[in-house]
């Protein structure tokens, strides 16, 4: 016991006086031209992210109110600015997917623009080539959406918080364009839009 007891003053005492150095240090003036504020523009530079959430599936529509799975990973970005107006120009390039769980599913390749509105908040544009596994017949069952073909591109729209430096909550509104393409009837087809959250981890 009386070891344990020398062990543990020992203890206190080396980090008692680490701590003092520290306060020391802290409490020395920044020199003249620095300055202890940090302004929003100086943000970390994003590294790779995975994100991973659910939503509903084209609320409202055919397949509207199923479960919907997104996942994707993103980029860092090619060139690193310093100022995030000039940053949110530069884009992320994504790869993700979105599951319809009893609908239409689809993988996309493209790019994602991100632009810091604070430290914590920022929002997100996103374009992309796309694939899906929907319906493209003349005959399409009544719950499902008519594709007419299996490529377009996905647009997305998304507002995020950085809950630290690591993670971060994205809400995400995309769709599915089929523009261009014509279903059996001769009329254009619409793709779905679907909602939903994303938890996301930078590493």
């Amino acid at each position: 016991m009386v070891r344990v007891a020398l062990l543990l003053l020992a203890g206190c005492l080396v980090a008692s006086s680490a701590s003092a150095q520290t306060r020391s240090l802290s409490s020395q003036p920044l020199p003249s031209n620095v300055s202890s504020y940090a302004p929003a523009s100086e943000l970390p530079a994003p590294a790779w992210e995975a994100r991973i959430g659910a939503g509903l599936a084209n609320p409202g529509g055919r397949e509207g109110g199923l479960a919907n799975i997104g996942a994707e990973i993103i980029s860092p970005r090619l060139i690193q600015p310093t100022d995030r107006i000039a940053a949110a120009f530069i884009p992320r390039f994504n790869l993700g997917s979105s599951l319809n769980v009893n609908g239409t599913r689809y993988a996309y390749a493209g790019a994602t623009w991100t632009f810091d509105v604070t430290r914590d908040i920022f929002v997100e544009a996103s374009l992309a080539a796309a694939l899906n596994d929907g319906k493209t017949g003349f005959v399409v069952p009544q719950d499902r959406l008519n594709l007419s073909c299996n490529s377009g591109t996905r647009e997305a729209a998304a507002v995020g918080v950085r809950l630290s430096d690591r993670w971060s909550l994205v809400t995400t509104l995309e769709h599915f364009s089929s523009a261009g393409c014509a279903n059996g009837n001769g009329n254009s087809s619409r793709g779905p839009a679907n909602i939903g959250a994303r938890l996301g981890y930078t590493f």
